[in-house]
C-alpha cells in the first residue's frame, strides 16, 4: 500500500495549493501560483503527475500554465468552463465523472455556487474520505456567490452536511478566525461555547505560524453557521433568534450568507 501525504503550500495572503504526494510523484490542486508548488517539487524530488482544478478563478489557476510548461506529462483535469477547453491535451470532467491517479481516484461533485462551474474532488486516501471544496466550504463558512446562485450553493453545502461525520475537508484559504468572528456574531446560543472554544484553539495556531485546516465535517457542524442552516429545524431557530420573516432553510441560509457579505 502506498503511503500518501498531503502538504498545504501557501501562496499570496490566504490561499492554500493542496498536495497529495507518495515517494515519487504529486497530484496539485488549485496552483493559482506556480513558484512555490515548483520549489516544493524540486526541494522534495517529487513530479507532478496531476493537477486538478476545482474552479476558473485566477489565485486556483494561476500558476497552471507554468507548472504544465515544466511538467510536460503532466495531465490536466478541469470543468470546460475553467478557462482550459483550448489545450487539446485537458481533460474535461463534471459531476458524475472519476479521475484516477496515482493510484488514487477521485470522484468529481459539481458544488455550484461560488461559481456556476465550481467542482470539487473527493477521494478515499489512508482509509478516510477527504474532499477538496475549492471555495464551496471553508473553515466555519462557506464561498461568496459569484457566477453561481445562492441555491446552488445551498444545495452544495446540504450535500456535504450529509456527509459522514469523519469525513475532512480541504478548503483552499485561511478564512476561519473572520469567518468565525461572523459566527460569533450570528449563532444560536447553544453554538457560541464552541465558537469561542474554537476561536481561542484557532488564533493559537496562528500565532505559533500554523493552519487551521484541514477540518472534519463533525468539527464543521459545530461552529459553521451555514452547515446549521441547512438543517429545517436549525434554520428556524436562527429565524426566531433573529426575527426573520421567512424560516425556511434556505430562506435562513441565504440571509447569512448575504450578511456575511456586508460584515
Amino acid at each position: 500500500m502506498k503511503n500518501y501525504q498531503i502538504q498545504a503550500v501557501s501562496a499570496f495572503e490566504d490561499n492554500y495549493i493542496w498536495l497529495i504526494h507518495d515517494d515519487t510523484q504529486a497530484i496539485i490542486i488549485d496552483p493559482g501560483s506556480s513558484q512555490e508548488v515548483l520549489d516544493y517539487l524540486n526541494g522534495h524530488q517529487l513530479i507532478a503527475s496531476a493537477i486538478l482544478v476545482t474552479h476558473h478563478h485566477d489565485d486556483h489557476t494561476g500558476g497552471v500554465r507554468k507548472i504544465l510548461n515544466v511538467y510536460k506529462d503532466c495531465a490536466l483535469y478541469a470543468h470546460e468552463e475553467h478557462g482550459f477547453k483550448e489545450l487539446s491535451f485537458v481533460n474535461l470532467v463534471d459531476e458524475g465523472d472519476e479521475v484516477g491517479v496515482i493510484g488514487l481516484t477521485f470522484k468529481v461533485w459539481r458544488t455550484a455556487g461560488h461559481t456556476d462551474s465550481h467542482l470539487s474532488y473527493v477521494a478515499d486516501i489512508d482509509q478516510k474520505t477527504r474532499v477538496f471544496c475549492g471555495d464551496t466550504l471553508f473553515s466555519a463558512g462557506c464561498g461568496r456567490v459569484f457566477t453561481g446562485t445562492m441555491a446552488q450553493l445551498f444545495e452544495s453545502m446540504r450535500r456535504f452536511n450529509e456527509m459522514d461525520d469523519g469525513v475532512i475537508f480541504y478548503p483552499a484559504h485561511e478564512y476561519t478566525l473572520s469567518n468565525l468572528k461572523f459566527a460569533q456574531s450570528v449563532a444560536t446560543d447553544d453554538a457560541q461555547p464552541m465558537i469561542d472554544q474554537v476561536t481561542q484553539a484557532v488564533k493559537a495556531l496562528r500565532q505559533a505560524g500554523k493552519i487551521s485546516l484541514p477540518v472534519t465535517l463533525e468539527h464543521e457542524r459545530k461552529i459553521n453557521v451555514f452547515l446549521q442552516a441547512c438543517d429545517a429545524q436549525k434554520a428556524k431557530e436562527f429565524a426566531a433568534k433573529h426575527h426573520l420573516a421567512q424560516d425556511t432553510a434556505l430562506s435562513v441560509f441565504t440571509w447569512l450568507r448575504e450578511k456575511k457579505n456586508n460584515f
